[in-house]
């Protein structure tokens, strides 16, 4: 049985395949390890999600979305007044999961048993995950589950190293801070404790140093 692994990020995503030995990561048509989680429409209609939706961002901002993964689990709306169209978190997410999907073989896609694991913030509600599951089935996904980053991250690490122990995780990313402490035994990784700021990333560095220095 094969599994897919998606990291959907608030400003980048990534997906890759595991059959049990081996991890394969799937990149982008432009060739890139990671997606931006980015969502643009132009005049005409055409939607586009990635690298191209990113760039024109830039330019166009407001027929673009961006950081809709800061909302799931609200009722805010995604706006994009260029083309007055008003989306919900979770359709921005669904385009994201469906992008990425269509990155992969069609020997993957198109079979059923293929389990697909999401991952969400260690400090995610019950109702953003809801939202990101809510997502997954919008773009068609099946057999999902979710796993908590800072579980992964560990699980990853152990695949290599291979030995036990406690681990703290640091995790700032693009639009979230995340630290947890997380113990593997035996190769199971249970999260004891876990905190972070939801709107402290990356992006926030930017607008702030944006805002004083220019």
């Amino acid at each position: 049985m094969k599994y897919v692994g998606i990291d959907l990020g608030t400003t980048n995503s990534s997906i890759c395949s595991y059959d049990g030995e081996k991890i394969h990561l799937y990149k982008s048509p432009e060739q890139h390890d990671v997606t931006p989680s980015a969502i643009f429409i132009d005049r005409r209609g055409n939607k586009y999600v990635g690298s191209r939706a990113y760039n024109s961002a830039a330019k166009n901002p407001d027929n673009a979305a961006v950081l809709f993964k800061r909302l799931m689990g609200t009722s805010t709306p995604v706006k994009l007044p260029a083309v007055n169209l008003t989306m919900t978190p979770e359709e921005c997410s669904a385009e994201v999961l469906r992008a990425l999907f269509g990155y992969l073989p069609e020997e993957i896609r198109g079979d059923g048993d293929t389990g697909t694991v999401i991952t969400v913030p260690a400090a995610f509600n019950q109702m953003q995950k809801d939202s990101t599951m809510a997502a997954a089935d919008a773009a068609g996904l099946g057999r999902v589950a979710l796993m908590q980053e800072p579980v992964a991250a560990v699980m990853s690490v152990m695949r290599q190293r291979k030995n036990d122990g406690v681990f703290v995780v640091y995790d700032l990313g693009g639009g979230t801070l995340d630290i947890a402490i997380a113990e593997s035994i035996g190769g199971r990784v249970n999260l004891l404790a876990h905190g972070g700021i939801a709107m402290c990333g990356g992006r926030d560095f930017d607008r702030i140093l944006f805002d004083n220095v220019v």
